[in-house]
């Protein structure tokens, strides 16, 4: 009764953990798509082929540019009854859920595994264990998270199909297998496996041959037959992704078998030996326990592997490694079976395994995974914006039966219809393609993946070739091909204005036109972006004054310690400044302008400034900065031309606050420096062994300075004669008294070398400020002297 009552409770939590799972993905992968982060491969592509199959036309699909139905890209006969689902809810976010509970399910099968193979051992809850790594294996999330693939479904099925395999339970088995199949043209190359499996080693000879004649016959049909008669122009991933290999499926198989050096140069690679690590690091490398089952997952493998595309070799990021996942996993229990047999006495063991396994797949996801216990979640959450609601609003104002050619991303919003092209390129300074759609539907803040400056020069062409606005709103387009308005609304431009602003870093940074300000930057955020891993920075200002042409906002990444600059905007310039330029800007509105999104590394500083013209290396022609108030401590060099903003270390900001407090110094004072700074106190130690004196004074900006004053600490004898001598700008050099702000505290520390000899009573410290051009110390109003004496002691 008891070991019923611990199996009940471990089903519950697996189903427990199948629910949360739903719940965050579906929730995640619904958002996503709400913020317009979907795209058309494959999400747009899938449910515009399933709306059709809906409607009578079976896999019709025409947004992969010179194909007409997905049998000439993918066979996914899976797609047909999938399509029953839009009779009942006709959304492509219903494909995205309708994914995920799928994957979910994959967590039950592979339980049902580990307590058949695992359970006969007497270690009830030990499969437990594999149920919660499958969920949390980032190459599962990661094909949950980008778009729909067919070929998501695959691991439950095939997970399914290899457990009735081993319970002998052959109808349930044929039907998974068969499902399996369904999903992609090339997993009966999987099935084919089971097929082999069963022959050799589970002894099921007419079982494992059936299996391996239908998944050969229904491989060969689909690749040598069904898709090169849909795919008359070879656009398809087999013609372009193996095409070193041979011209046709036939010259590829060649290939492979006549000339082994061919692939095997491409496969044995140090590359593609870290991708196998990774691979079976979550399941802490058991798999290679269990040969037998883990050759189940060797076609995928090689599949990937021989790819020419560089994408299919990542694990994560994309959903190629998706289908390596039951072969992984399957193996893992099997193998943790074989070792949990080798002393089944022992009690210690099955403990040890369980926290070894659970140990390397929590610090696998933490590195790679896409839940908040991974390290680099941060970000991850998609934000939904009234510019994406404004976008679904337009959706659905598009005709269905009206053609429509669209940018990837908002491509998804609206595939329920007959005819769909993707724009992906300009051609002869044209959108392309376009098929004389009656719409074009693009959004300029995102135009991915076309150059903004040639998705400005493709709206342009369109204006001025037979296309007029529809709806132009908040940086969304909707061009009608006869449409008769041709010039862009004020409301257009909205997408460039922040109405109330709230940057993560607050600033006023004033740039100086003439010597008057003339503009103002009010902050920045600077977001990363986990996939891939790119920064993007956003700046708010206001025009202060009407501005002439010309100007250039110049934001930039650049090395702290070479000065090297990273990236700027002269290849990717800013999407706002680009369709709404300073000289258009009113006085007093907030222009919000953001970077497009660039991999910089981990290491790196941002910088700002402003030009006229587009020659960043002619200084004379930068805008002088003056900081008028800023949270952060911000440096300016090169004549206060340009400003450092930030510095990033290993991926983490590290910000510079400023300090406005009163401090708490061991020796407090009160000394007035020319009613420039004031002296609030400073602390003081000695070390003998070498013979130092370490200080540190805290200073206090009275007023806005005009010049860089250096700090002198000196100690002098009763003569009066210096003995030892610092003088620095303060911080070591770091933070000038030009940067600082009226009634900002400055903690400045100082380390003065000692003379050895000398009594105690006999020498005397003393601190004051001089301009280092002229010589000429401050004054302090209290004593009239241009010092200010520290007692101390030896």
């Amino acid at each position: 009764m008891m070991t019923r009552l611990r199996a009940w409770r471990s089903e519950w939590i697996v189903w427990g953990l199948i629910a949360a799972y739903v719940a965050f993905f579906g929730l995640l992968t619904v958002r996503q798509h709400d913020a317009f982060q979907t795209t058309a491969f494959d999400l747009g592509n899938v449910d515009q082929a399933v709306w059709n199959t809906r409607h009578g036309r079976p896999f019709h699909m025409t947004n992969i540019e010179g194909l007409t139905n997905r049998l000439g890209t993918h066979v996914e006969p899976i797609l047909l009854p999938i399509s029953l689902l839009y009779f009942v809810w006709s959304d492509p976010r219903a494909l995205l859920l309708l994914q995920t509970i799928v994957i979910a399910l994959g967590a039950w099968a592979v339980f049902l595994t580990g307590r058949w193979k695992i359970g006969k051992l007497g270690i009830g809850n030990f499969p437990l264990v594999f149920a919660v790594a499958y969920l949390l294996f980032p190459a599962l999330q990661s094909a949950n998270v980008f778009d729909f693939h067919a070929v998501a479904l695959a691991p439950t099925f095939f997970l399914f199909a290899f457990y009735f395999l081993e319970r002998e339970r052959w109808g349930w088995y044929a039907l998974f297998a068969a499902l399996t199949m369904s999903c992609k043209e090339d997993m009966p190359l999987s099935v084919a496996m089971l097929g082999l499996y069963a022959l050799v080693v589970r002894r099921r000879w007419r079982v494992g041959l059936a299996t391996m004649a239908a998944a050969g016959a229904w491989f060969l049909l689909a690749v040598g037959v069904i898709m090169p008669h849909f795919d008359t122009r070879g656009v398809s991933p087999l013609a372009n992704r193996y095409a070193y290999l041979g011209d046709g499926p036939l010259e590829m198989a060649a290939t492979l078998i006549t000339q082994p050096g061919v692939w095997l140069s491409r496969l044995f690679t140090a590359e593609n030996a870290v991708y196998v690590l990774k691979l079976l690091a979550p399941v802490a490398f058991l798999s290679l326990l269990a040969p037998q089952v883990l050759m189940l997952g060797l076609p995928a493998l090689l599949v990937n592997l021989l790819s020419s595309d560089g994408f299919m070799h990542q694990l994560e990021g994309f959903h190629y490694g998706v289908t390596l996942v039951p072969a992984v996993f399957l193996s893992a229990i099997y193998g943790a079976a074989w070792l949990l047999r080798r002393r089944p006495q022992s009690r210690r063991r099955p403990l040890l395994l369980a926290a070894a396994l659970l140990g390397c797949s929590l610090f696998y996801h933490w590195g790679h995974g896409y839940t908040p216990l991974a390290r680099d979640f941060r970000g991850s959450w998609p934000a939904v914006t009234d510019h994406h609601r404004l976008g679904e609003q337009i959706a659905r104002r598009i005709p269905t039966e009206a053609s429509l050619a669209a940018l990837p991303r908002p491509n998804p919003h609206a595939s329920q219809r007959q005819w769909l092209s993707m724009i992906d390129c300009l051609e002869n300074g044209q959108l392309a393609p376009l098929h004389d759609a009656e719409y074009v539907w693009l959004d300029v803040t995102d135009g991915w993946p076309l150059h903004p400056n040639d998705l400005k020069r493709g709206v342009e062409a369109l204006l001025a070739d037979g296309y007029g606005l529809a709806e132009a709103e908040d940086g969304w387009l909707l061009l009608r091909r006869g449409a008769a308005e041709k010039t862009l609304p004020d409301a257009f431009y909205d997408f460039a204005r922040a109405a109330d602003p709230r940057p993560q870093y607050a600033m006023r940074l004033q740039f100086l036109l003439d010597g008057q300000p003339a503009l103002e930057c009010l902050g920045f955020d600077l977001t990363y972006n986990r996939q891939p891993a790119t920064y993007q920075l956003t700046t708010y200002w206001r025009a202060l004054r009407p501005l002439p042409p010309g100007l250039r906002l110049y934001p930039f990444y650049f090395d702290d310690g070479s000065g090297d600059i990273l990236e700027d905007t002269t290849q990717r310039p800013l999407i706002a400044a680009l369709w709404y330029p300073p000289e258009r800007w009113q006085p007093g509105e907030i222009v919000r302008a953001a970077t497009l999104p660039w991999e910089v590394g981990d290491t790196f500083s941002v910088g700002l400034g402003v030009v006229r013209g587009g020659d960043w290396s002619a200084v004379d022609r930068r805008l002088p900065i003056r900081v008028e108030s800023s949270d952060l401590v911000v440096r300016l060099f090169d004549g206060d031309t340009w400003a450092r903003l930030l510095h990033v270390q290993n991926g983490e900001p590290q910000p510079e606050p400023r300090t406005f407090a009163p401090p708490h110094p061991q020796h407090p004072l009160e000394a007035d420096f020319g009613g420039q700074i004031r002296l609030l106190g400073y602390d003081l130690t000695t070390n003998p062994q070498p013979a130092t004196c370490n200080l540190v004074f805290y200073w206090q900006a009275q007023q806005r300075m005009t010049i860089s004053y250096t700090v002198f600490v000196q100690l002098l004898d009763r003569a009066g004669r210096v003995r030892a001598q610092v003088d620095s700008i303060p911080q070591g050099g770091g933070y000038p008294t030009l940067w600082w702000l009226p009634g900002e505290i400055v903690a400045d520390p100082i380390r003065l070398e000692l003379p050895p000899g000398a009594p105690p009573d006999a020498d005397r410290l003393i601190v004051g400020l001089y301009d280092p051009l002229t010589g000429q110390r401050l004054i302090v109003r209290e004593t009239g002297q241009d010092f200010v004496p520290i007692p101390w002691g030896r």
